[in-house]
């Protein structure tokens, strides 16, 4: 039987691996690294920032050792953030970045045309900033795996999913085939400004705008 890590990790995060086959590399590296690692990463797929990966035996074993919260597994049965019908997405003014937890947010429950607003706080100075992986996240989420592939050119990884790089510091590229997603729901984020009416919404303070939008015909 595979041998317990001495270092405990966050259970959680393996419950999430071992439900979508996914993780992001800030989640995976402290998890290939244990010892004995406790996931296997592939990191050929790898598809919104996350690869495809998968619990080792050490990390079966660890995880029934350590079983996720049941409440940190759930999304919580209400949200804070009011979904707004009648809101329009202000232009597209510069893509989004960072971080952040999908679990609080209503993406499950808006409609084509529904949205919700995140307001400039401590947490989220820049709302479109640290929520656009979270937007990103979201659409991977609802994306399913067709019979397609493609071709694309990347930088190469090597050992805890890290860009290799050549002697003069150059990351190195490498050309691999990967899965073609088909997108199931779409979401955008936008800027607001407050006092500003967008459609026939008025915002109420300075933040970010997420909307469920159309899937663009191909």
């Amino acid at each position: 039987m595979a041998k317990k890590p001495k270092v405990q990790f966050d259970s959680n995060v393996l419950a999430d691996i071992a439900a979508r086959g996914r993780v992001s590399q800030a989640n995976g590296l402290p998890l290939l690294n244990a010892n004995p690692p406790l996931i296997e990463v592939n990191v050929d797929d790898v598809v919104a920032d996350e690869a495809q990966a998968r619990l080792t035996d050490a990390g079966t074993v660890y995880l029934g050792l350590y079983p996720a919260k049941a409440a940190a597994k759930e999304a919580p049965k209400t949200s804070p953030f009011e979904i707004i019908t009648g809101a329009v997405l202000p232009p597209n003014k510069r893509g989004g970045g960072g971080g952040g937890a999908p679990t609080i947010y209503p993406f499950d429950k808006l409609e084509i045309g529904q949205t919700f607003f995140v307001p400039v706080s401590e947490k989220h100075p820049d709302p479109v900033k640290t929520l656009g992986s979270t937007v990103s996240s979201a659409n991977h989420r609802y994306a399913e795996k067709t019979d397609q592939t493609k071709t694309v050119n990347r930088a190469k990884r090597g050992e805890g999913n890290k860009a290799v790089k050549d002697a003069a510091g150059n990351k190195i590229m490498e050309t691999v085939t990967v899965p073609v997603y088909k997108a199931t729901r779409k979401f955008s984020i936008r800027k607001v400004e407050k006092g500003v009416k967008y459609g026939n919404w008025t915002a109420p303070d300075n933040g970010a705008l997420i909307a469920r939008v159309n899937i663009p015909e191909k």
